[in-house]
């Protein structure tokens, strides 16, 4: 892996050291710079130095965080950008999550600096070229983490996890919740009888396929307002039935629970890089147009750039890049020949797989049971 560097912004330079001193104790390794003149920023930086991320304080004399970080995204747009703020309040943070990959609350903990570092490190393990990074960091619409998921993590951290609180948390979300217990109640789970609680709906799901879920929604809440809405509708669907099949192919063909957790909550979370890639996009898919329209070159990237920032497993986020670039040969119970199912349902839903797509399909492909599928599609 290779070193790493982190830039520092802040006009109070006794910040500015206790940050040096905190993040070097923390990766002895990399190269940390400090700046406390927001208008010379560039000057702290080595030449062709582009640091994998910037710290600044938000209230500044020269010119606030949030229009310096605007700044530097379209400088150095591969950058991670994190804000530094007291200010917590729900408008000043809304208003610089558009910016900001994530806002630290000030004073900071050692932990806030180690979580970014840890994602700074998962991404540069992905091995996304400079020119991926750019077209990532130049996309708008970024958020952290919505609160409610992020509470839901912190509960199911817990190894005795209270289902009754869970509940009591998603029932603040009441259309989430319905959804929830909607698809608790599906057909490919393999209830026969229904239920109308959430606390049995969370049973049946499972904590990991509640939590992706819930997440999947309230991102798809905070993008509604910027999609049509058949875009979004459309959009939303696909996530589900993508999940759905993936999920019943690979169950199927003997995967374990946990593995059938993973390939959906893969798949569902699909959805997120594509209502965020739709909502920056310069022009709208035509929705009227076929199915294979809504296939988007780089939201998979995108997909797997947000979870990263969001502190996802590195396990699922390459399963989910996968997807683009499967193993042919994958073969027995594994994540490649996962990534594989995920690959052939997507070009199931894209409506391109005619008899002689199959046929070039087939002549890829080692494993008689997918094979089999396909020529059941």
């Amino acid at each position: 892996m290779k070193k790493l560097s982190v830039l520092f912004i802040d006009d109070d330079m006794f910040m500015l050291k206790a940050l040096q001193r905190t993040a070097r104790r923390a990766k002895p390794n990399w190269d940390f710079y400090i700046c406390e003149d927001a208008l010379s920023w560039q000057d702290a930086l080595p030449h062709g130095v582009l640091p994998d991320a910037i710290f600044c304080d938000y209230l500044m004399p020269e010119k606030n965080g949030d229009e310096l970080l605007e700044e530097i995204a379209a400088i150095i747009p591969s950058s991670v950008r994190v804000l530094l703020t007291g200010d917590t309040a729900e408008d000043v943070v809304s208003k610089v999550s558009e910016v900001s990959h994530f806002v630290l609350k000030k004073p900071f903990a050692a932990a806030d600096l180690e979580d970014v570092f840890f994602c700074l490190e998962r991404l540069d393990s992905l091995n996304f070229s400079l020119e991926m990074r750019n077209k990532l960091g130049r996309i708008g619409y970024f958020f952290p983490l919505p609160e409610i998921a992020a509470q839901l993590r912190t509960l199911f951290a817990i190894d005795d996890v209270d289902i009754g609180q869970t509940a009591d948390l998603i029932k603040q979300e009441a259309f989430i919740a319905a959804k929830i217990i909607q698809i608790a109640n599906s057909a490919f789970l393999g209830y026969h009888s229904k239920t109308v609680s959430l606390e049995e709906a969370i049973k049946r799901l499972g904590l990991k396929m509640t939590e992706t879920i819930v997440i999947s929604m309230l991102v798809n809440n905070c993008i509604a307002p910027k999609l049509p809405i058949e875009i979004h509708k459309k959009v939303n669907e696909w996530a589900f039935n993508y999940s759905k099949l993936s999920r019943q192919l690979s169950q199927s063909l003997g995967f374990k629970a946990v593995q059938l957790d993973n390939v959906f909550i893969a798949s569902l979370l699909s959805g997120i890089g594509r209502l965020v890639f739709i909502a920056e996009a310069n022009e709208f898919i035509n929705i009227d147009a076929d199915d294979n329209k809504m296939i988007l070159d780089e939201a998979t990237s995108l997909t797997v750039y947000i979870l990263t920032l969001w502190g996802y497993p590195l396990e699922l986020c390459q399963i989910i890049l996968m997807q683009d670039k499967p193993d042919f040969a994958a073969k027995g119970l594994t994540d490649q020949k996962l990534g594989l199912i995920m690959y052939v349902v997507k070009v199931f839903l894209s409506g391109q797989l005619d008899e002689f797509a199959k046929t070039n399909l087939k002549t890829l492909i080692e494993d008689v049971d997918i094979i089999d599928w396909i020529d059941n599609c």
